[in-house]
């Protein structure tokens, strides 16, 4: 085979295998093909964020209760940032608390009443400043009741008491405020947003428009950072938690103390306190088996999240 024979075949084997003449700088490569796809990654990323409480669907939040979600805050007293602390309210550290469902109110005498029929509830005492058994007390908060009392209510109601650092959590969010509500004082601006007593006399007493306790949920002005009321003045409540002096420095998850000598734990000052004691901190504590026309309760109850 000549020259021009062999030059004839190498230009007919390029044509066949795909190659362009000379010159050509064309791509036939990617002819008939569908255009590759960009990677996706970042769409997948964004379609299937990885916190997975985005992905899981909403919490159905049980009626007359405000939902608190798992994880820390800041609990108790630091004197640089919250002013002068009681030994009790030290130290401030990061607490973890899982997630839970607290009542929006106080537990009424209504509820508390039902409870009493239903035969799971013993009576409470019915004099002086005692709500039960007073006509148009219905809304106002259940009190003159002991700790077993309150505890014999949340379990009727499939519930429990809150522990103390789910109590505080509740009222004082992730930013630390002073008052649920916020840094303002209880009558800011003119605006009452709790039921406490302030002074002596019965005209101080009175500004809020209530002497004693009044009707839960009365002040919405007072709502905490979940939406629970009343969660400064008006009643204390009892929680879980036995009493003792300051907070275990390395219990920071789920913290609860059972009972002590000393006896439990009471949060949220009350229509007697001073408005200091209103500080979503200030913890106090009575006996157990004793009832008090200042103090009632909430209950809590556990969420999935």
């Amino acid at each position: 085979m000549g020259r021009t024979g062999i030059l004839l075949l190498l230009a007919f084997v390029a044509l066949a295998f795909g190659g362009g003449p000379a010159g050509c700088s064309c791509d036939r490569s990617r002819e008939g093909r569908a255009p590759a796809r960009a990677p996706e990654p970042l769409r997948e990323r964004l379609e299937n964020p990885p916190d997975e409480d985005v992905r899981q669907p909403p919490i159905e939040v049980p009626d007359g209760m405000v939902h608190v979600p798992r994880g820390a805050f800041r609990m108790g007293c630091d004197e640089e940032v919250d002013g002068a602390c009681a030994a009790t309210e030290r130290p401030s550290r990061q607490v973890w608390v899982s997630g839970f469902f607290l009542d929006r109110t106080e537990v009424t005498v209504a509820a508390f009443t039902a409870c009493i029929a239903a035969g799971s509830c013993s009576p409470p005492v019915s004099a002086g400043e005692c709500n039960y058994g007073e006509a148009d007390r219905g809304q106002f908060p259940i009190n003159c009741v002991t700790w077993d009392q309150a505890v014999q209510h949340c379990a009727f109601a499939g519930k429990r008491l809150p522990t103390e650092a789910e109590w505080e959590k509740a009222a004082r969010g992730t930013d630390g405020r002073t008052f649920p509500w916020g840094a303002d004082l209880p009558d800011a601006g003119g605006t009452f947003r709790a039921n406490w007593g302030e002074g002596l006399a019965r005209h101080l007493w009175m500004r809020d428009q209530w002497e004693y306790d009044g009707p839960v949920g009365f002040f919405p002005e007072g709502a905490g950072p979940y939406g629970a009321l009343d969660q400064a003045g008006n009643v204390s409540e009892w929680v879980a938690d036995g009493y003792r002096e300051g907070y275990a420095p390395d219990d920071t998850r789920d913290p609860e103390v059972g009972p002590t000598a000393e006896g439990r734990v009471v949060r949220g000052g009350s229509f007697r306190e001073y408005a200091r004691r209103l500080r979503t901190f200030v913890r106090d504590w009575h006996e157990p088996t004793f009832w008090y026309s200042h103090v009632g309760f909430r209950c809590a109850k556990d969420a999935p999240r």
